[in-house]
């Protein structure tokens, strides 16, 4: 017998110790990482050190109650209202730590949420006058007193408060990044309790081996694990905080109700350094960037909100001030091969919640900012403000109305008359899209939903439906016994690498008896080189068919007459920003870059619509040059269909 009792004894210590050092290592490793300033944060630590005093006071109650004749009963008692009271703590604080992590607390009144304290308090007046009779027998079990039922039913209570909160739906907005972490964190919460229920259940029933410290390791570890872990936050490309992280903080700044401001610095042409100097010198970049930010604002928690992004909160307006002013200073000059690279950056400011009440309405505001301000100026600190707001609302509208519009295959199309200076009248014409909304925002600028559209990735759609539109338009009014030999449809960058393009134009085109060979496909300069591959066979299927092409816009783009000497074009579409200064204040040198791309265009093959005529001396000095087309305010502006009609009627002369 007494040979069991030593081993019972040995089991015991030894379980408590291992118990012991499982938190001490996840207390090691928490506070040395990285960690988020959260509440629920905080309060897990606080539930890691309330963890490490019941193991050391379980310890210690051990020892003196197998040494009761060597311990003072004072003591004895004291010991054992610190490690009964730690257990009583454990779950009221495990009820807070899901009270906060999930936002619970909302959805609660103050007296309501007083109502949880009533357990704790009733467990803590018991343990400290209730008798508690802890000894060990001859055969190594504990022999329990009335407190340890007192002690049993306020756990008992905590526990089911916890997994009633845990069915309670969240009032935090959380990302889609962290929804689902947010989903499994609560299950592992209830499987870490379950863990330590189990254990405890156990130790209860046979009181010879002393479990309940091993099951309280074994919550807290798979709780950290699973769910609390420093490291799931922490960014190796910049060593500082990741976008899991940013998308968490957003939801906790706002449910504190307080006045805070985010700062976002933005490296700008992130893209395109990581063409050219490639995606390993961009993280290089980056992590530079990160470092040389911390070394000025030390002590900032920084996150890596977007690929090209990092960001911080800040709760004080005058702190703002003072960290912009530091940031400015920095030096961002990096090694690069025999020199240096300084990379371009902006900054983004936005009072919270002032301008953001929701992290939705805050992620909305920095992706707009980002995708429609430029910044020219390196270190430029853009406030977001009313005006801001404004035009990000106003986009939402036209958003809702573009939605609405492709839906209902609601566009309308608009034809923009092109004189032929051969023929001397109206020979084809540009079809362009537009959106009317009925209600108050009217007629709605090509500018502005075009962009939105190719964001939205709705425009292949939208290019679908003004292109049965035209066709339709076509067919029903015979326009090629008109005099017209051709429409030009603007092809989008998405729909002209579409592979299956080929098939639905000819599709259209079969339904509505349109010979191919009427429609001039658009194409815009840079569309035309990024298309690559893809562009280079839609368009020989096209061709096939009996399609023809032209180059939009060109003179706005990079493509020169490399490109066109590469990709053939049947027209080429001089842009006005090509035209109009060879006509201004000082034309002489814009008239050579005229005169020359004018000359080698038609030596290359290829037919001329100069766009933006808008003068009588522009309509005869084009003519008199060679150019085939001409197209602009001074001939017509782009005008519904049945005034298109009228026009061909009259063909006007020149």
């Amino acid at each position: 017998m007494e040979g069991q009792w030593l081993s019972v004894t040995d089991i015991n210590f030894k379980c408590q110790i291992l118990a012991l050092g499982i938190v001490a290592i996840i207390i090691y490793d928490f506070i040395r990482s990285k960690r988020l300033p959260l509440r629920s944060t905080r309060i897990f630590g606080f539930f890691l050190a309330m963890g490490a005093f019941n193991l050391l006071t379980d310890i210690a109650t051990y020892y003196t109650l197998l040494n009761y004749t060597l311990v003072p009963p004072v003591l004895n008692r004291v010991l054992h209202i610190l490690f009964i009271g730690s257990i009583e703590l454990m779950p009221a604080i495990l009820f807070l730590y899901v009270f906060y992590l999930y936002g619970i607390r909302k959805q609660f009144r103050k007296w309501q949420v007083a109502l949880f304290v009533i357990p704790f308090f009733l467990a803590a007046i018991g343990s400290a006058f209730a008798p508690i009779y802890y000894h060990v027998d001859e055969h190594g079990a504990y022999s329990y007193g009335p407190m340890v039922y007192i002690l049993y039913a306020s756990i008992a209570v905590y526990i089911v408060c916890v997994y009633g909160l845990l069915l309670c739906k969240s009032k935090k907005h959380y990302h889609s990044d962290v929804v689902a972490d947010y989903r499994k964190g609560r299950i592992t919460v209830a499987v870490g309790l379950g863990i330590w229920i189990a254990v405890a259940l156990i130790q209860f029933i046979t009181k010879y081996i002393l479990i309940s410290s091993m099951g309280i390791s074994l919550m807290l570890l798979y709780i950290y694990l699973s769910f609390e872990n420093p490291k799931r936050y922490a960014d190796e490309e910049t060593d500082t905080l990741n976008r899991r992280a940013f998308h968490i903080m957003v939801p906790e700044m706002l449910a504190r109700s307080e006045q805070f401001w985010l700062l976002s610095f933005t490296i700008d042409d992130n893209e395109q350094i990581s063409k050219s100097m490639g995606y390993d010198q961009m993280k290089v970049i980056l992590r530079t960037v990160a470092e040389r930010l911390k070394n000025a604002v030390p002590g900032a928690m920084f996150y890596h909100s977007r690929s090209n992004t990092l960001s911080m909160f800040v709760k004080d307006r005058d702190e703002v001030d003072a960290l912009l002013k530091r940031a400015g200073a920095a030096n961002f000059d990096i090694e690069y091969g025999a020199g240096t690279f300084t990379p371009q950056y902006h900054i983004t400011v936005m009072e919270c919640p002032k301008y953001g009440e929701t992290p939705d309405e805050i992620y909305d505001t920095l992706d707009y900012t980002l995708a429609h301000h430029h910044h020219h100026e390196n270190g430029k600190v853009f406030w977001i403000d009313d005006s801001t707001i404004k035009d990000k609302n106003y986009r939402k509208q036209v958003l809702a109305v573009l939605t609405k519009a492709v839906n209902d295959r609601a566009f309308n199309v608009v034809y923009q008359p092109i004189y032929s200076t051969t023929e001397k009248r109206f020979a084809s014409a540009e079809a362009l899209v537009r959106l009317q909304d009925c209600g108050e925002l009217g007629f709605i600028s090509p500018e502005i939903f075009i962009p939105l559209a190719e964001q939205q990735g709705m425009i292949a759609e939208i290019g679908s439906i003004v292109f049965e539109k035209v066709c339709s338009f076509a067919a029903e009014n015979r326009l090629w016994e008109k005099g017209i030999h051709y429409i030009e449809v603007n092809l989008s960058g998405m729909q002209s690498v579409d592979p299956s393009l080929p098939a639905q134009l000819s599709s259209v085109m079969q339904k509505y008896g349109i010979e191919p060979k009427f429609i001039n496909l658009e194409i815009t300069e840079t569309a035309s080189i990024d298309g690559g591959e893809l562009l280079d066979m839609n368009m020989k299927r096209l061709r096939s068919l009996g399609c023809h092409f032209s180059m939009d816009d060109f003179g706005t783009g990079y493509s020169n007459l490399a490109q066109m000497a590469k990709v053939r074009f049947e027209l080429v579409k001089l842009d006005k920003s090509l035209i109009w200064p060879a006509f201004g204040e000082n034309p002489e040198e814009p008239m050579v870059i005229l005169n020359s791309c004018i000359a080698m265009i038609l030596q290359l093959g290829s037919h001329i619509v100069a766009e933006g005529v808008e003068t009588q001396e522009q309509a005869q000095f084009l003519a008199e040059h060679g150019v085939h087309y001409l197209q602009g305010y001074f001939y017509s502006k782009p005008v519904p269909g049945e005034v298109f009609l009228e026009k061909l009627t009259g063909q006007i002369s020149c």
